[in-house]
């Protein structure tokens, strides 16, 4: 019987070409969303000047309409039955309206009227989070649906989370230019982040066809028919008290990582002083995510990895809590130090998140499996990817109110009060949701069955 059970769990190892091609768009989804993450509220800012409070705001609505999107789309995803897979026809669906709104984000014309900018902007954020819905619920869906394992799992969800962090990492490069650009003046900016948009709208088109046409889609997704209604499933998702609890230490925990994101820029250019760091630092951030991918899946193996999770929110609380001495350490050349060194050690545990989350979920599915007797990873992705992306909105939304409050005046030299404000998002409202993540997750109990 063990060389049987050995015999299949071999069976079930995912190949490393499959890993790659399932990779792939996880390099240009990273790119787009790093991007829009870093830089869209400065853009919106700097170069269209739109008030901070105004942009948080678009961001916030357009999380209210992917309350709407990403459980339809999660749901019509576990239904659709098409000959080339129902993961692979939304991706290639998706792909070309997320370039091309991608594309018109950038193109707002920086000489229009306020009232067009706002529209222009607002319609277009709206748009591609709803394209980016198409693409990210079935890749995630997808992934669970590779292997049965939950040492698999944690290798396909750790490569995913690697290639996302290397198109995080190509978009840095892209994000030097841009601040370069901002230097001689909005028109350039502007001009730069326009070509910029194309380029990558072209190449992520091509990679996610590629990518989708080159791997087939697993059967084990097409085990059961779904019958119940989109209401019906989120009332069960709600309902599972597992998949409830690790929902809502996602979305905490990503809005801690989400203000560093949405604040490393301001930072480094108004309180450090060298805004040429904040690539630097946001490189080294993905760097070590990418590396540390490998010790997670080795951890992952050795202990429960809900536990491991958890021990991985402490020290990002102390690690991200630690960057609020920004605006209390001198001189410039320290303050540059600290700031890598805790980037460091913040890079590495939050790479736990993007490893050992989705695997985490996907136990979830197969409980919820044996409670329905339904595969609803569509669905559960949708509840997932929409806790991810209401994290950021909320965090920006959270972070445009605050920059007004503080007193924060676009490319003026800042007050200490202001500073200390800028460094206290950046720092404290992380620690503070990580260390509520934490505690939170101690109450999670399910274990895999594999």
């Amino acid at each position: 019987m063990a060389e049987i059970a050995e015999s299949k769990r071999q069976s079930q190892a995912i190949a490393r070409g499959t890993l790659v091609l399932y990779g792939l768009p996880a390099l240009v989804k990273g790119y787009m969303f790093r991007l829009m993450v870093l830089y869209a509220m400065k853009f919106a800012t700097d170069v269209l000047l739109i008030a901070p409070f105004i942009v948080g705001l678009i961001f916030a609505v357009s999380r209210v309409w992917d309350a709407v999107t990403d459980p339809l789309v999660g749901h019509l995803s576990d239904r659709t039955r098409l000959s080339i897979g129902r993961r692979r026809s939304w991706m290639l669906g998706g792909s070309v309206p997320l370039a091309i709104t991608f594309v018109l984000i950038f193109a707002v014309p920086i000489d229009a009227s306020d009232t067009t900018k706002l529209i222009w902007l607002s319609l277009s954020v709206i748009a591609w989070y709803t394209a980016y819905t198409c693409i990210t619920v079935p890749h995630l869906s997808w992934g669970a649906e590779l292997s049965d394992l939950s040492d698999g799992r944690n290798k396909t969800f750790g490569v995913r989370h690697g290639a996302d962090a290397l198109g995080a990492l190509a978009a840095l490069g892209v994000l030097s230019f841009l601040i370069e650009a901002e230097a001689e003046g909005r028109v350039a900016a502007s001009l730069v982040a326009s070509q910029t948009s194309i380029i990558a709208a072209v190449i992520t088109t091509v990679v996610i066809v590629a990518s989708v046409l080159m791997l087939g889609e697993s059967s084990r997704g097409q085990q059961t028919e779904p019958r119940t209604s989109a209401l019906e499933v989120a009332r069960d998702i709600f309902r599972n008290r597992h998949a409830r609890l690790v929902l809502i230490v996602m979305l905490i925990e990503l809005m801690g990582a989400a203000a560093m994101g949405a604040m490393a820029i301001y930072v480094a250019q108004y309180v450090i002083g060298a805004p040429w760091i904040a690539p630097i630092a946001i490189g080294l951030y993905l760097v070590v995510q990418m590396a540390s991918v490998p010790v997670w899946v080795k951890l992952a193996q050795r202990m429960p990895k809900h536990l491991l999770w958890r021990y991985a929110m402490i020290g990002s609380a102390i690690t991200y809590g630690s960057l609020f001495l920004l605006a209390f350490i001198e001189p410039q050349s320290l303050q540059i130090t600290w700031n890598f060194v805790a980037v460091f050690f913040a890079g590495f545990a939050a790479s736990c998140a993007g490893t050992i989350g989705p695997s985490v979920l996907s136990d979830i599915i197969d409980y919820d499996e044996r409670q329905s007797g339904e595969r609803r990873e569509g669905a559960y992705f949708a509840a997932w990817s929409f806790a991810a992306k209401s994290a950021g909105a909320i965090t920006i939304a959270i972070v445009g109110f605050a920059l007004s409050i503080i007193g924060f005046e676009p490319n003026q030299e800042q007050t200490q009060a202001t500073q200390i404000g800028m460094t206290a998002i950046l720092g404290l409202f992380p620690l503070v949701c990580y260390a509520i993540g934490a505690w939170i997750f101690s109450r999670y109990s399910l274990e895999p069955q594999n």
